[in-house]
């Protein structure tokens, strides 16, 4: 019986780990203490390995006393890199997820946060997440996804305004679409797709509505590996302040945190070992 038991619970755990992969997990209310996040230098390690992108050292990134990260509003920017690179394959994704508070931002807006091709890239910041206020001296903004900058390339803003100084889980997801596009097909192809989720209330993708949606719209190339996450500080004139509590990337919604209901397939055969197990259990107390 405990053999029998063991055996469904080994292949339940398989099931829910294949073809699966995390790539960053980060709470900054864990191991993390008050002061830097990263080193003042280029590429120099702070806590927990988070470094610093450029050569610029003005205003620091800083864990506060609540161990959230300040996003000011100009200075310093750092990296994470994931704990393995991730290659791009097409009819896949990547997902992004953080909690964040934004605490300002402007009538323009910016970016402050995205992912990069390489740990310590400082030219190609990819699956930009941005915000601009409502209006000028407003207390509510809109979240925006773009690809990177180059021609062609712009902030798609959603509508719904979300309140400053609240938390909210953002979940970015990329999708690797095969195919024309922009500059024909392939990897490359430059036409990727990207949704923002905000608070998503169930754990099944399908039951979900975008917050926004986003082509490829740069003509820069798209990368073939991503490598690491990102926190901006913008131009003084146009940032976007930010309280972040926690990060994580992976290929699903289960490697960030979100536990999806079992799909049908695995259902099906779970249920089949089972019956072989009882089977087998009549067998042996008839």
């Amino acid at each position: 019986m405990k053999k029998t038991l063991h055996g469904i619970f080994t292949l339940m755990l398989a099931l829910a780990s294949s073809q699966a992969a995390n790539y960053l997990t980060v709470d900054f209310a864990t191991g993390y203490t008050a002061g830097n996040l990263a080193g003042i230098t280029a590429n120099a390690a702070g806590q927990n390995d988070w470094k610093q992108t450029s050569t610029t050292g003005t205003t620091p990134i800083q864990i506060n006393a609540n161990q959230q990260v300040v996003i000011g509003a100009s200075g310093q920017d750092v990296y994470k890199a994931f704990t393995s690179a991730f290659t791009k394959s097409d009819g896949t994704s990547i997902f992004l997820r953080s909690r964040f508070a934004l605490t300002g931002s402007t009538a323009t807006g910016d970016y402050f946060m995205h992912l990069s091709p390489t740990a310590g890239e400082t030219q190609s910041f990819l699956g930009r997440i941005g915000a601009k206020l409502t209006a000028a001296g407003a207390s509510t903004y809109l979240l925006g996804v773009q690809s990177t900058s180059g021609t062609g390339s712009l902030m798609t803003y959603g509508t719904r305004a979300l309140n400053l100084n609240t938390f909210y889980d953002v979940i970015l997801k990329w999708d690797f679409v095969a195919g024309g596009g922009v500059g024909g097909g392939g990897i490359g192809s430059k036409n990727d797709t990207f949704s923002l989720y905000v608070d998503p209330t169930s754990n099944v993708l399908a039951n979900l509505s975008p917050y926004v949606t986003a082509n490829w719209l740069s003509e820069t190339a798209e990368p073939t590996t991503l490598a690491a996450v990102n926190l901006r500080q913008g131009s003084a004139g146009n940032a976007t302040t930010a309280l972040v509590s926690s990060l994580s990337v992976g290929s699903s919604l289960s490697d960030v945190g979100v536990v999806p209901e079992p799909s049908s397939g695995a259902l099906l055969v779970l249920g089949g070992v089972s019956l072989v197990a009882i089977r087998s259990l009549r067998k042996k107390n008839s």
